[in-house]
């Protein structure tokens, strides 16, 4: 059938939603390629066609009800089978089958959220939600596969399916969806003011780019604060510090009584629940015993001037790859 692809116009737009019962939820997405009439159906069909790095969130029906986490795709979809069990296991009550065809997502880095967003907080919200569905039904020409129904006779509900399209402005919405918002963006250091990152306006002929100039001027400031603060801080422990940033794929080695320690050091003006890593931090703390301390909510000024900030830290901490959702790559130009 045809998809209405309307989500394919803004890269920002990488947010699902599975309505489920299952156990195994953030295991993949898998959908029979037809409903029990034998046609093809919407929500199924939406399995095919999320990519990978998009962001599934997960709908339990058995508890809450409401969204409990969330994964990545971590891969193409695909063609597979699926046998239906009698209690519904992937999201309708039918007696069991043999295998029939599917369409099968693999997912990663399932991630229960710190306050699941329940279907009792959203009905709270109501008018706010319908207000987004209103204006992207008027955007968008075609079915928009909204997760949620609503009606003038009964409360908000998921809608009937098994995945649906979640709009990025209702991700926008919800506060308990920040660790989500930040696991979408590249470069995280340096949002705008509301942590939602918007296109840039187009430069104007003749000007100097001192706009640009004075974001990667920020940022160098924040992450400069960052490090005096922590090389500070093992200086008045005792320890012998070093800077070594700028040559090797941490940024401090602390030494002390014969020992040695790497230091992963992150700062933001804003509350981080996602950073952003390179491979080759990655991979060092991986093979060597790594420190990672993240201090945001660090104050700037328009002097450049940095202040407090909030200072977390993770001793032998080594990041899962299951957990890491790719947000930019590198690419060899073609010859």
């Amino acid at each position: 059938m045809a998809v209405n692809r309307w989500w394919r116009r803004d890269p920002s737009e990488r947010y699902w939603l599975e309505i489920t019962n299952r156990d195994d939820i953030g295991t993949d997405l898998l959908a029979p390629q037809v409903n029990d009439q034998g046609a093809e159906y919407w929500s199924y069909a939406l399995v095919r066609e999320v990519r990978p790095g998009d962001l599934v969130l997960h709908w339990d029906k058995n508890h809450g009800p409401g969204v409990v986490g969330y994964s990545h795709v971590t891969g193409e979809p695909r063609t597979s089978t699926i046998t239906w069990q009698s209690r519904g296991t992937y999201g309708r009550r039918r007696s069991a089958s043999g295998p029939e065809a599917a369409w099968q997502a693999p997912l990663g880095g399932y991630r229960r959220l710190k306050r699941p967003v329940t279907q009792a907080r959203l009905r709270e919200i109501e008018f706010r939600v319908r207000t987004l569905r209103d204006d992207l039904v008027e955007t968008v020409d075609g079915p928009v596969y909204f997760p949620f129904a609503l009606s003038e006779s009964r409360p908000l509900r998921t809608a009937q399916g098994y995945l649906t399209k979640f709009p990025r402005a209702l991700v926008d919405e919800l506060p308990e969806l920040l660790e989500l918002r930040q696991t979408a963006v590249c470069e995280p250091h340096e949002p705008v003011e509301d942590d939602r990152p918007t296109a840039a306006p187009p430069r104007p002929r003749g000007t100097s780019g001192y706009g640009r100039q004075q974001d990667a001027r920020r940022r160098r400031a924040v992450e400069r604060y960052a490090m005096d603060l922590v090389l500070d801080h093992y200086r008045s422990l005792g320890y012998d510090v070093e800077d070594v940033g700028d040559r090797s794929p941490w940024d401090i080695t602390a030494r002390k009584d014969g020992a040695e320690t790497h230091i992963e050091v992150k700062g933001s003006t804003t509350s981080r629940a996602v950073i952003d890593l390179t491979e080759g931090e990655v991979r060092h703390a991986e093979d060597t015993s790594t420190c990672l301390i993240v201090i945001d909510e660090i104050a700037l000024d328009d002097a450049l001037r940095c202040h407090g900030g909030r200072w977390r830290t993770w001793t032998d901490w080594t990041p899962k790859r299951e957990e890491l959702v790719p947000t930019a790559y590198s690419y060899p130009l073609p010859d």
